[in-house]
């Protein structure tokens, strides 16, 4: 099962469910970088329109078709150009949904030769890493993205507040999303962002992974060592959608970590959750 585009991230990184759980201003957070403005300003009118049409045909979620109208029209457009970087990207992006990742990554890596510091070929190139299993290559990226983020806060990427990282289907039929957070948001401070969805495309609940300010107390007391050297307390949390009858947040933690854990830690777990929660009612 693919994930509608429009629920990526939908229940929690809106301005009202960020307002409701941690207490946000309305303002949304960032999710995602696009090329710059003007890239495909060269096309032909007959091109335009067929990007058009294929980005309508990617956001109806009919992502091969997609990716074959986007292949056709980078195949007419000059190599090392804006226009054809940028058509690469939104191709690459297709590909991702598509399953096609090896293709995805030919197109981005030549992109980020060029640029180091392009935010969709850096975003995407993570994303094919992290979905085809390659963990060196996935951790080059997002600490390359998290060294960007903070040397350059007025970039495209310094605007960056999260983004999609990993999404996989379950064995139940529904899917999984795992978002990656460059600037932690709200009191909980926010570092990772998983959502789960059933067949139906239902999201049932979402995990965090937290660094409560409120927690480090505790944790002070108990591991002053590790607290003088700057780690802190984590805590993985399960959020339900809905509020409990009382307007509360229908919430449990999951457990703690006395520290940073790994992404593979986190991942693990996050997956083993989901392909649970995501199983049909026997």
């Amino acid at each position: 099962m693919q994930v509608p585009l429009k629920l990526f991230l939908a229940t929690a990184l809106t301005a009202g469910s960020l307002t409701a759980h941690v207490g946000l201003t309305a303002q949304q957070p960032t999710t995602r970088c696009d090329p710059p403005a003007g890239s495909l300003s060269s096309l032909t009118r007959a091109q335009k329109k067929a990007f058009t049409e294929s980005q309508n045909t990617f956001i109806a979620n009919r992502y091969a078709d997609a990716l074959g109208e986007l292949r056709n029209l980078l195949a007419q457009l000059p190599p090392n150009t804006p226009a054809q970087s940028a058509m690469a990207e939104r191709t690459a992006e297709a590909a991702l949904y598509a399953g096609e990742r090896t293709y995805a990554i030919s197109l981005l890596k030549p992109i980020e030769e060029r640029d180091a510091s392009d935010c969709p070929a850096r975003t995407l190139l993570a994303r094919a890493y992290a979905e085809e299993g390659q963990s060196a290559e996935r951790d080059a990226e997002t600490s390359a993205l998290t060294v960007l983020h903070k040397q350059a806060p007025e970039s495209t990427i310094g605007k960056l507040d999260a983004f999609l990282l990993e999404q996989h289907g379950l064995k139940g039929g529904g899917a999984v999303t795992i978002a990656y957070v460059l600037r932690p948001w709200g009191p909980h401070n926010t570092h990772l962002f998983s959502e789960i969805y059933n067949a139906s495309g239902k999201m049932i609940f979402h995990i965090e992974l937290d660094s409560d300010d409120s927690d480090q107390v505790y944790f002070r007391e108990i591991h002053p060592d590790l607290a003088a050297k700057g780690d802190r307390r984590f805590s993985l949390d399960a959020v339900r959608p809905d509020p409990l009858p009382d307007g509360t947040v229908d919430h449990a933690l999951i457990q703690f970590y006395d520290g940073a854990p790994s992404y593979d830690t986190v991942r693990e777990r996050i997956l083993a959750i989901a392909e649970r929660s995501a199983k049909p009612a026997s």
